[in-house]
């Protein structure tokens, strides 16, 4: 990590004793991989940056395909039915990379085999689904999240800590745009198929719809507007953009910031995304006392600016903060296995550290990204299906 200001000295990095010092620092975990696809791939790679975690285990729907996964990836066991995986006493935890379709029911099938889940985003295609699975692992005291790897990036845990010298958040703006094209046909890609969970808002939304609601801290929007694209050939959703309107969080006149009109908590968001095009992709948290940018790509960022505002003087700023947090190098055995396909998916390594500390100290939860979280997130989503008339999928 590495930080760069002008007038003002920063504080420390996470001056926050909740947020550990190294976030690769975790105790063993033994993992098992439901899908051998590309986020799996990627997810598996980033992995090999966490040295107390380790691969035991991987499954697909073809067993070749799961004893190629395995021997790219060094994985002493691959089997040919997700079942078999399932059995298997050495898995302690189960990362679910799939198709968004089937999140529901293999999301179940791991839950009753008593294995803490890591579910791929979506978390599931509908709200109801969600909250069966949600319901599922609390009545089995099992450890169950979505993989919204963006909370558990440094430069995001930097960027929390950040809002507090930004002063109250009044307006978030987020945007992730890339063009399918790029690497996926129309209309015969999976990202184009609805049955399978396709469109936009399921393989993009869910990213910046997570960062508006983090600077707002979990609350549900008031009012959601959405305007888009949908597509009829192949029933899914090309891109879209949502404006959020967050309540005050209290009615008490005293609590406000003296001198403004604002009531406390209350904002605004504005998110953008779709699979037509490739955007700045950046996150702006706008507060009564300055502003923040969690920069490009800020899905999976590693750079964090933070204005402060001159206090009385519109225009003016007092100073800035530039915090960086390089990625882990890339090793030998990462770059034999081919690299990765996504940009800065080392970063996985962040969210799978942290998975591990919460299955050790008892947690059946993430603080950084909530089961509460994942429920207000997936609400907003199925909200811009509806709202763009895409139609729901069965489970």
């Amino acid at each position: 990590m590495s930080t760069s200001t002008t007038a003002t000295p920063p504080p420390p990095p996470f001056d926050d004793p909740s947020i550990v010092t190294n976030p690769l620092d975790c105790p063993p975990l033994r993992w098992g991989l439901i899908g051998c696809g590309r986020v799996s791939n990627d997810f598996t790679q980033a992995l090999k940056h966490v040295p107390s975690a380790s691969v035991v285990a991987c499954a697909a729907r073809s067993e070749d395909n799961a004893k190629s996964f395995a021997q790219k990836h060094g994985i002493p066991k691959y089997y040919g039915s997700y079942d078999d995986l399932l059995k298997d006493d050495e898995v302690d935890i189960v990362y679910v990379g799939n198709m968004h379709a089937f999140r529901r029911s293999i999301g179940e099938k791991c839950l009753l085999a008593n294995k803490h889940t890591l579910l791929e985003k979506p978390f599931t295609c509908t709200v109801k689904d969600a909250q069966y699975l949600i319901n599922l692992a609390r009545e089995k005291n099992l450890f169950l999240m979505e993989g919204m790897w963006t909370r558990f990036f440094p430069a995001v845990e930097q960027a929390r800590l950040l809002q507090k010298k930004i002063g109250e958040v009044v307006s978030v703006s987020s945007d992730f745009n890339f063009n399918a094209s790029d690497s996926d046909t129309y209309p015969t890609s999976v990202l184009y198929n609805h049955s399978l969970g396709g469109g936009a808002s399921f393989y993009v939304a869910p990213y910046p719809a997570a960062m508006a609601t983090l600077f707002f801290e979990g609350r549900t929007p008031d009012c959601i507007k959405v305007v888009g694209q949908f597509d009829e050939l192949t029933g899914v959703d090309l891109q879209g953009a949502v404006a959020l309107s967050f309540p005050s969080t209290s009615d008490d006149d005293t609590q406000k910031e003296e001198g403004t009109p604002k009531l406390l908590g209350a904002g605004v968001a504005s998110v953008s995304f779709g699979m037509l095009c490739e955007s700045v992709e950046e996150t702006v948290v706008i507060g009564t006392k300055g502003r923040m940018t969690i920069c490009s790509p800020c899905h999976c960022p590693t750079q964090v600016r933070a204005t402060i505002k001159e206090k009385g003087q519109r225009g003016q700023s007092a100073y800035e903060l530039v915090y960086d947090f390089p990625l882990p190098a890339d090793t030998d055995e990462i770059i034999a296995a081919g690299g990765y396909i996504y940009p800065n998916s080392a970063g996985f390594c962040y969210e799978a550290a942290a998975v591990a500390r919460c299955i050790a100290s008892g947690k059946t939860e993430a603080p950084q990204y909530t089961l509460q979280d994942t429920l207000l997130n997936m609400t907003i989503i199925e909200e811009i299906r509806t709202q763009l008339g895409v139609k729901p999928i069965e489970s």
